[in-house]
């Protein structure tokens, strides 16, 4: 029990280092996008998104969760969870603001503190559950 308590502890310390990680790479390559390329706030933020999105992608499926198979397994369902994770943020911002009033950096640290904890969820017990681990009761996890 308590090796899979520390096992998950260093999992979990992986995913908060993938996603610091492409959090600055969406910073980063949205700035340059404005600031370089000359395109909008909206298209540049756009552009972070999608880079941010392949290293957190690769990020997980190599480090993280260090799964088994291909790209393509995991790919859809990672998208999905992306999604998702942007749709609520936004509703709950928006609920949070406009219609329940509550000011916009208490709502901003709340969601920065339960999406990701939500996404490490779903990562860990959707995206990439591997499906022979899904069906063992051991539910052993390479890692790195």
């Amino acid at each position: 029990m308590q090796s899979g308590l520390i096992n998950e502890f260093w999992r979990l310390a992986r995913f908060s280092l993938i996603g610091a990680v492409a959090t600055a790479v969406y910073v980063l390559a949205a700035m340059m996008a404005v600031e370089w390329a000359g395109v909008g706030p909206m298209v540049g933020s756009t552009i972070g998104f999608c880079a941010s999105f392949a290293v957190s992608y690769l990020g997980h499926f190599h480090f993280t969760f260090a799964v088994p198979g291909r790209y393509r397994d995991y790919v859809v369902k990672f998208a999905v969870s992306s999604a998702a994770s942007f749709l609520i943020s936004t509703l709950a911002m928006w609920l949070a603001t406009k219609l329940f009033g509550i000011d916009y950096r208490i709502a901003l640290i709340a969601v920065a503190i339960i999406i990701p904890i939500c996404s490490y969820l779903v990562n860990r017990f959707w995206v990439f559950l591997h499906p022979l681990d899904a069906a063992s009761s051991d539910q052993k996890f390479k890692t790195i």
